[in-house]
C-alpha cells in the first residue's frame, strides 16, 4: 500500500517538475520576442504561441507523470494513474484559486486526458515487459 501511495506522489512530483522546467524554457524563449520600451510588440502572436506550447507542456508532463505512477504502482494501475491526474487537477485548481471558467475546465480535461494517455502507456509497457519474460 505504501508503494502505491508513493507511486502517486512520485507521478505528481514528476509532472510538476516537468511542467516547471517546461514553463521556464517557454518563458525564456518568449522573452526574446518582447521588444524594448516604446517599441511595438505583437502581443497576440506571443499569447497564442504561449498558450499552445503551455498546453503541450501540460500534456507531456501529465503523460510522463502518469507513466511513472503506473511503473511504480503494484496493482490497480488505472486507478493510480487517474488519481495522479485528479491530484494534479486539484493542485491546478488551488493555483487558480478554484476559478471555474471555460478555460480552466478545458485545462482540467487536458490534464485528465494526459494522465489517461500516460496510464494506458504505462499499463501497455508493463504488459509487454511481463509477456517478454515468459
Amino acid at each position: 500500500m505504501a508503494r502505491n501511495i508513493f507511486s502517486v506522489i512520485a507521478g505528481v512530483l514528476t509532472a510538476s517538475l516537468l511542467f516547471g522546467i517546461g514553463g521556464l524554457i517557454l518563458l525564456i524563449t518568449q522573452l526574446n520576442k518582447i521588444k524594448g520600451h516604446g517599441e511595438a510588440t505583437d502581443v497576440e502572436s506571443i499569447a497564442s504561441s504561449f498558450t499552445i506550447f503551455s498546453m503541450l507542456i501540460i500534456v507531456i508532463a501529465m503523460i510522463i507523470g502518469a507513466f511513472v505512477t503506473v511503473k511504480i504502482s503494484t496493482r490497480k494501475d488505472l486507478a493510480h494513474g487517474l488519481i495522479t491526474g485528479a491530484v494534479c487537477c486539484v493542485l491546478f485548481a488551488y493555483i487558480t484559486e478554484f476559478d471555474i471558467t471555460t478555460d480552466t475546465l478545458v485545462l482540467y480535461l487536458i490534464i485528465i486526458s494526459g494522465a489517461g494517455a500516460g496510464t494506458f502507456w504505462g499499463i501497455w509497457s508493463k504488459k509487454s515487459i511481463s509477456s517478454n519474460k515468459v
